[in-house]
């Protein structure tokens, strides 16, 4: 006779009865506790009383009025939870969470025949299902996450049959689920708390997992030293392993398995020191994985630079940067910047440029404070103010003024520079003639006399030399009428640079100028806005508090004017400025004190 396959419906475990929703499929025992009381019996004496159709009008009791029993059923309507709450209810979102373990065997491997895999096994209290989930690990080569989806667990035919409830789970349990045993180890805070409050039990301690072959060789193994053994030795032994068969070693496997996607990122700028160089801002980045690194440039918008933010493509950064020069020639061991060697507040050296580090983010210092016991502070950098920077103007080129040669830049057609016309008109024929000698020190060029003539029109200069008997030196032009520069300024001399009693240099020739005729002495006090040492009155200001010593001497010499001033005010009166108050307060005809501008002279 045929056997027929039995009929495995899924039944319907919901029902309704006095005291709520129930479950089925639970024993009495465990309504009992979900409710957390009895189920309410009915009592048979009522129902014979209700036989008696006369109940009725049975006026011993009051009878409730119509607005009571509304008021009754709102509230009963309204109430959030009922006086014996349902399982489902009761134990909503309460979850009982327990560590657990189980072996997996390992075949062919001669290192390990099991290795424990780690999981988390969860029982809900609502409907009393269950859960297995493995946590998932990196790079681990297996199918993790949820291993057993949510439903009731049956329990095996040797433990009794049925389903697993919250009373076969504690610490120290092996529970079978599809062929594969887990041991429970720990469980959490709310698990150890519910099972002291509800069931009156208090779960035991937790216990160690064991560890496999695998993870004893991860954690029990650590580098050694490795022997002061030449490169080439090291390379003839991988050589003669590889020829005999051997594979090739890769060293840095390990390193990669443990810091994939590991990166120590930098900000950083480096301050270009070219003439229309700016700060530059990098970010850099070190994979913790191959020892590589990658720079790239934060351009700004509008930066008016190409959009290639990559500065240093990801790779190896030397210390040592070498180039050969000929193939097949000899290279010098690499030196790596390593991780201690980025260090916030110091400069690397990448391409002669020195990048100076300022700041990196929170898992940086995470990885420097735990690993290498450091810490990595940011800085906080104050961006340079803008400069703007201005072209020089080309030499001149010799043809014409200097400003002929500037005009041809400012304009794509030259236009002639422009002249002061009102100044060419009213002084174009004035020159100031001052007497003058050299002063270089050398007593051959002492008796040689000079006249250096400045125009006020349009600031020319020229020299000549006065015709000295038995001298050796011809008269005539020294320096041809022309613009001279002021090399104690860098600029071009005007008028108001020459003073009686000051040295000037004109040619790289020094002059002392020892005098003035009438008509130059004239011309500066007449303009002593241009000429504030030809200025009487302003002079004679500095002098206010020597007034009364003054009117009680009458004429004084130029030199104790000077060394009075000097000490009772501390004041230096130039000669030039003697000169102007001998001229305006002094004698009639005495413009020049021989004595002062001897002494002056010998001081220059």
């Amino acid at each position: 006779m045929e056997k027929f396959k039995a009929h495995n419906r899924l039944s319907q475990t919901l029902t309704y009865a006095p005291g709520g929703a129930t479950d089925a499929m639970k024993p009495m025992d465990a309504i009992r506790y979900s409710t957390g009381a009895r189920l309410p019996r009915l009592d048979m004496s009522l129902l014979k009383q209700l036989e008696d159709p006369f109940h009725r009008y049975d006026l011993s009791s009051r009878t409730v009025t119509h607005d009571e029993r509304q008021a009754l059923q709102e509230s009963a309507r309204n109430t959030y939870r009922p006086a014996n709450a349902p399982a489902w209810l009761k134990h909503d979102r309460q979850v009982l969470r327990f560590s657990a373990y189980f072996q997996e065997p390992v075949a062919e491997n001669p290192r390990e025949n099991f290795r424990v895999r780690h999981c988390v096994v969860m029982y809900h209290l609502e409907d009393g299902t269950m859960s297995v989930q493995e946590p998932k690990t990196e790079n681990s080569g297996l199918r993790q996450g949820n291993m057993v989806r949510r439903h009731r667990m049956s329990r095996p035919d040797s433990e009794g049959g049925g389903f697993y409830t919250h009373e076969d789970l504690f610490v120290g349990a092996n529970i079978n689920i599809y062929s594969h045993v887990y041991r429970l180890t720990d469980c959490d805070a709310f698990t150890r708390d519910y099972y002291g409050r509800a069931l009156g039990r208090s779960q035991p301690e937790a216990e160690e997992p064991p560890l496999d072959s695998f993870r004893a060789s991860q954690v029990g193994t650590s580098i050694a030293p490795r022997s002061s053994r030449s490169q080439g030795v090291a390379e003839a032994q991988e050589y003669n392993e590889i020829y005999a068969g051997g594979s090739r070693k890769n060293q840095k496997l390990e390193q990669y398995l443990l810091n994939d996607r590991k990166v120590l990122k930098f900000k950083c700028f480096w301050d270009d020191p070219t003439r229309y160089g700016a700060r530059m801002y990098y970010t850099l980045h070190y994979y913790l994985a191959d020892d590589s690194v990658e720079i790239l440039e934060n351009l700004a918008r509008n930066s008016g630079r190409d959009p290639y933010p990559v500065f240093w493509r990801r790779a190896p950064l030397r210390k040592n940067p070498h180039v050969a020069p000929a193939p097949g020639m000899i290279e010098p061991a690499a030196i790596l910047y390593k991780p201690e060697d980025f260090m916030v507040g110091y400069f690397i050296d990448v391409h002669r440029r020195h990048l100076y580090l300022y700041d990196c983010d929170e898992f940086t210092r995470d990885f420097y404070r735990s690993h290498l016991g450091l810490e990595q502070d940011g800085q906080e950098i104050k961006h340079p103010p803008p400069v703007h920077t201005k072209l020089a103007p080309p030499p001149h080129v010799g043809f014409g003024a200097p400003e002929d040669s500037l005009a041809s830049c400012l304009h794509l057609t030259p236009r002639p520079p422009r002249r002061n016309i009102n100044k060419l008109m009213r002084d174009s024929d004035k020159i100031l003639r001052f007497e003058a000698r050299m002063s270089s020190g050398s007593k051959d060029e002492t008796h040689r006399r000079f006249v250096v003539a400045a125009y006020p029109a349009d600031d020319h200069v020229a020299v000549w030399e006065q015709r000295q008997r038995n001298s050796g030196h011809a008269e005539g032009k020294f320096a041809l009428k022309s613009r001279k520069q002021n090399s104690a300024t860098g600029t071009w001399f005007t008028c108001s640079d020459f003073r009686v009693g000051e040295v000037v240099e004109i040619n790289s020739t020094p002059f002392f100028l020892s005098n003035a005729d009438e008509a130059t002495w004239q011309f500066m006090e007449e303009y002593c806005q241009e000429f504030p040492s030809s200025d009487a009155d302003l002079v004679a200001s500095k002098l206010g508090r020597l007034r009364e010593d003054l009117q009680r001497g009458g004429l004084i010499p130029l030199d104790q004017l000077r060394q009075l001033a000097e000490e009772k005010l501390g004041i230096f009166l130039s000669t030039h400025e003697l000169v102007t108050l001998s001229r305006a307060f002094g004698e009639p005809g005495l413009s020049v004190d021989a004595k002062l501008l001897a002494n002056q002279e010998r001081l220059n």
